[in-house]
């Protein structure tokens, strides 16, 4: 953004600035409004006015913060998703990050659980033609979150941790579908298996995830190594 532009926007933004709290304060409480209401009815069916109003602001808000309500959207899933993102970020900036993989997948699975939201806003506004958000959704999220997980997979198979046969594109793959299934499935899946996607029972899908994947991408001498170290464990 230019010098111009810049000053263009904050003369245009100036008349909304809030009267009252903080910035911060007003901001957090857009998105959450937004957040319960994208969740109830979709983004096509919740207005900025009635975002403003479950936020105790006024739509004059969401211009001064998000210019519009695709802004707010995208901050909204945007917050969402940092954690993550810095979670795979931060594993990739050590020696032996690639071998932490439960980590990422505990953090994108909490991260989902967290914002039931996601699921909902995947399925209605990401994969079904046409989807409004498919492009943005690519290009913003998808795109830089699995080419992260690519890279930290080839990290993984050239320290040997894992196996030298992984295809690294495929593996992310198979990654992010253990990681979302069970949250675009849950309408179905906790009725038909009678599942709880909270407290113990979502830490025991997380470990139980984190385990089918790692033992279905370690290598022989990571395998070997992992019983040895159970088996000390036992006393065994």
């Amino acid at each position: 953004m230019n010098r111009l532009t810049s000053v263009r926007r904050k003369r245009a933004r100036a008349p909304g600035r809030p009267a009252g709290g903080s910035d911060d304060d007003v901001r957090a409480a857009l998105l959450s409004a937004a957040e319960k209401l994208f969740l109830k009815h979709g983004f096509e069916r919740v207005s900025a006015r009635q975002i403003a109003a479950a936020a105790g602001t006024t739509p004059a808000m969401i211009h001064y913060y998000f210019d519009n309500k695709l802004g707010l959207f995208r901050a909204m899933l945007d917050a969402a998703i940092a954690p993550l993102r810095e979670q795979v970020a931060g594993l990739l900036s050590q020696r032996d990050g690639a071998l932490d993989i439960p980590s990422l997948i505990a953090a994108h699975m909490r991260t989902v659980a967290t914002h039931s939201w996601i699921p909902v806003f995947i399925l209605n506004e990401v994969l079904v033609e046409r989807g409004r958000f498919r492009t943005t959704f690519i290009r913003e999220i998808a795109s830089r979150q699995l080419s992260l997980v690519v890279e930290l997979l080839e990290q993984g198979r050239a320290s040997g941790a894992f196996r030298q046969d992984l295809n690294p594109k495929l593996a992310a793959l198979s990654l992010l579908s253990l990681c979302m299934f069970p949250f675009l499935t849950k309408p179905v899946s906790a009725t038909a298996l009678g599942l709880k996607y909270e407290g113990n029972e979502l830490e025991q899908l997380i470990e139980h995830t984190a385990r089918l994947f790692v033992r279905g991408i370690a290598s022989d001498a990571a395998t070997a190594g992992s019983h040895v170290a159970v088996a000390r464990e036992r006393g065994t």
